[in-house]
């Protein structure tokens, strides 16, 4: 007997289904009818969940930034040290792009994504806003509590996200650093470039 799942298991279902066509053959070459049938679903039932492949698309985009700050916000709550927050996060990262090479392939998937379609630009807009936000308000606590020497704590998010963002794309075009000295050296950036005296 067929088991029955619920609306957010069979959502879940579709997105992974989702996923893994578009890693396989790009955004625009992935049809409804290859979603549904790497789900094992009908069309219809593809669409009771998701009124587009664009909606599928949003909500996988959605999925990656809540995964990636959520466990930004479990670091942050666990370490009081900032140099050692950003260490675990930078491990952390380099881990999961080393660990699962869909992960940094997908982002450009989305990168091409935003060229042509204004309102997932627009989207990954919003997200890359509200990561820097929340990075950037991390490094302002830092400051006030004396970790930080003074420092504009908005472009320092926004140079520290880069750096996060230039390995993702590094990894997924097969560009594999070595994860112990990109660790040591990032590490050593920040903390004699940020650290107060």
């Amino acid at each position: 007997m067929t088991k029955h799942k619920s609306p957010d298991e069979r959502a879940d279902q579709i997105l992974a289904a989702a996923r893994s066509c578009f890693l396989e053959r790009g955004y625009f070459a992935t049809k409804m009818d290859d979603i549904a049938r790497a789900a094992s679903l009908s069309k219809g039932g593809v669409y009771f969940h998701f009124p587009s492949k664009r909606e599928i698309f949003r909500a996988l985009v959605q999925a990656e930034f809540d995964r990636s700050t959520g466990f930004m916000d479990d670091v942050m709550t666990q370490e009081s040290d900032l140099l050692a927050q950003l260490a675990r996060l930078g491990d952390h990262f380099i881990e999961a792009f080393a660990a699962d090479a869909s992960m940094p392939r997908f982002m450009l998937i989305a990168a091409e994504m935003a060229l042509r379609d204004d309102a997932i630009r627009q989207m990954l807009l919003e997200l890359q806003e509200s990561y820097i936000d929340r990075l950037s308000a991390i490094l302002e606590d830092a400051v006030e509590r004396g970790h930080l020497r003074p420092i504009d704590t908005r472009a320092t998010a926004i140079a520290l996200k880069s750096l996060v963002d230039g390995v993702q794309a590094a990894y997924a075009v097969g560009y594999e650093p070595d994860r112990d000295r990109l660790l040591e050296a990032t590490y050593a950036l920040v903390a004699e470039g940020l650290a107060a005296q």
